[in-house]
Formats: structure tokens, sequence, C-alpha cells
């Protein structure tokens, strides 16, 4: 199972419901913007996490605290939590880098799902937590950065989309998606 898929998953699908009623659409809607969503954040992180220029550790730090991997059974306790979205829009640095990020994640989900980039920019604090708990599940919370050739672990190779070893063309590809 993707990322995205975790995240589709959440709550037994209880977000898909969460951001149909946020942002005034069916649930086809919702899967759409969210699976865009999704995408832009996980190549974000991945982005962050292949570049020399960052330090990864706080991430590290992020993906081995479960209580993130465990919002993912029952996302809505957390959905009208002012502290929640506090702590979204803290745990947005650590996947965007800052917030010029998060606006261009909006703007380029906006242009290709035509969704007001104003409903997106309101979703994005709710779904940080989320993108870090798909994270932390999918690497079975023991979560290192670092890959493992034995095991096939380590954030680097989850974000491999392709398994050919180099997560750069996932990275483009990503990016390449969103620009045009």
């Amino acid at each position: 199972m993707g990322l995205v898929d975790l995240l589709l998953q959440s709550g037994g699908g209880d977000l898909l419901g969460q951001v149909a009623k946020k942002a005034n659409t069916n649930n086809k809607g919702a899967e759409d913007l969210l699976r865009n969503l999704g995408s832009a954040m996980f190549g974000q992180v991945k982005g962050r996490v292949q570049s020399p220029n960052h330090d990864s550790s706080g991430l590290e730090d992020l993906l081995k605290d479960s209580k993130y991997a465990d919002m993912l059974e029952q996302p809505s306790r957390h959905y009208n939590d002012e502290k929640m979205a506090d702590k979204g829009n803290i745990l947005l640095d650590y996947i965007t880098g800052n917030k010029k990020g998060s606006r261009e994640i909006a703007s380029q989900v906006s242009k290709n799902t035509g969704f007001d980039i104003s409903i997106i920019k309101g979703l994005l604090p709710m779904l940080a937590p989320l993108i870090i708990g798909s994270l932390s599940k999918g690497m079975g919370g023991g979560a290192s950065l670092a890959p493992s050739n034995n095991s096939g672990g380590g954030l680097i190779n989850m974000l491999d989309f392709d398994h050919d070893g180099s997560i750069i063309d996932d990275v483009a590809g990503l990016a390449m998606k969103y620009i045009f």
C-alpha cells in the first residue's frame, strides 16, 4: 500500500468525508484533492530528505513518535482541535521547509484540481500530522532516514517510488506533474 493510500484510508475513510465537507465537494472530488495534496506533500518531504542542505534529524524524531501514526486510526478526534491545528502548522515547516513552500503546494494543487487556494491552505495544517503519521506507519514506527540495504527500510527507500535506488527522478517527476 502506498503512502497516499494510507492517507486516503485513514479513519476508515473518515478523512475523505471530512475533506469533502471542508472543500464543499463529493467524495470523488475530495479523493482527487487528497491525492494531489498527499503527493505534493510527500514529494516535499522527499526533496528535503534528499537535499544535502537540509538537516532531517527533526523529521526523523517526528517519525519515531507513534502519536502521529496513531492519528491515522481516528483522525476525526483531531479535526477541530485548535492545539492540533497549531501543531499542524509547525509540522508543515518540517514538510515544506517554510511558509513559502506551503504556499507553493497550495498554488500548484489549486491549479491541478480547480479548488480554491484558500480551501487548500486550510487543509494543509489538518493534513500535516497525517502525512507524518503515514510516513511513520509506512516505516513501521522505527523510522530511520538512512537507507538500509538489507531491509529496504529508511525514509529514502520508502520515497523511492520506482525502486531504482535514487529518489531524484521521483522528485523531478512529482515536480513536473505539479508544474505542468
